[in-house]
């Protein structure tokens, strides 16, 4: 018995070390450490938990944002209507003396073209009066004034005068009357007598004359079929 007991303990300790697990007892299903399953289980709960909270959180900050975002655009709204509603009144209230003002405008600039046509059409008159005082103050005797024909820039004489000397000086001192830019004579020649030949064949005789004053260079056709315009328009 001995024997065979020794040698039965010698084969199945030669078999627990060829294989591990006959070693352990088998003890059917029942878990001897359930704790760890229990475990388990609450750190996924608690895991999905935190997941939960972290979501809730992220959402409640994203409808925060966007809620505050929403109301700062309606208190920007509110104050620009309420600017503009401002700017509106204002300019509402403005608005009569803007009118007023662009009426005034408009006056002083039609007064203004009314007074630079109106001196553009006297210039000729003024030269005319300048022309007549200087002729005032003319010695008479020597150069006797037939014709006078006033235009724009010029003015055309016909005279009569004692001689070629006399109708020159006269002609010099009518040049230096203030305006005058230039006079010349254009035709000089002895008066005819009754039968139709030149009387004074002497040297120094009378002599008739037809000369002209420029009084300034006449301005383009455009210019002068628009100031003709304005002055038939002003008429």
């Amino acid at each position: 018995m001995i024997g065979g007991l020794s040698f039965s303990s010698g084969a199945t300790a030669d078999s627990d070390r060829r294989d591990p697990r006959a070693a352990v007892p088998w003890l059917g299903g029942f878990n001897l450490l359930p704790y760890r399953q229990r475990n388990a289980r609450l750190a996924r709960r608690r895991c999905m938990r935190d997941w939960a909270v972290a979501a809730c959180v992220g959402a409640a900050g994203v409808l925060l944002v966007a809620g505050w975002q929403s109301f700062a655009a309606a208190r920007l709204d509110a104050r620009l209507d309420a600017r503009r509603e401002s700017a509106n009144e204002a300019l509402t209230r403005l608005a009569a003396p803007l009118e007023e003002h662009a009426r005034l405008l408009r006056a002083e600039e039609e007064r203004r073209k009314a007074a630079a046509r109106a001196a553009s059409l006297a210039t000729p008159l003024v030269r005319l009066r300048d022309l007549l005082d200087a002729l005032s103050f003319e010695p008479g005797g020597n150069v006797v004034l037939r014709q006078l024909r006033q235009r724009e820039h010029e003015t055309e004489v016909l005279a009569t005068s004692s001689s070629h000397i006399a109708s020159a000086e006269w002609l010099k001192r009518l040049g230096s009357i203030h305006g005058v830019q230039g006079a010349e004579m254009r035709d000089l020649h002895r008066p005819a007598g009754k039968s139709g030949t030149s009387s004074g064949q002497a040297i120094g005789g009378p002599v008739e004359f037809d000369a002209r004053l420029r009084w300034g260079d006449p301005p383009p056709k455009a210019t002068r079929a628009l100031k003709a315009a304005q002055t038939g328009g002003a008429r």
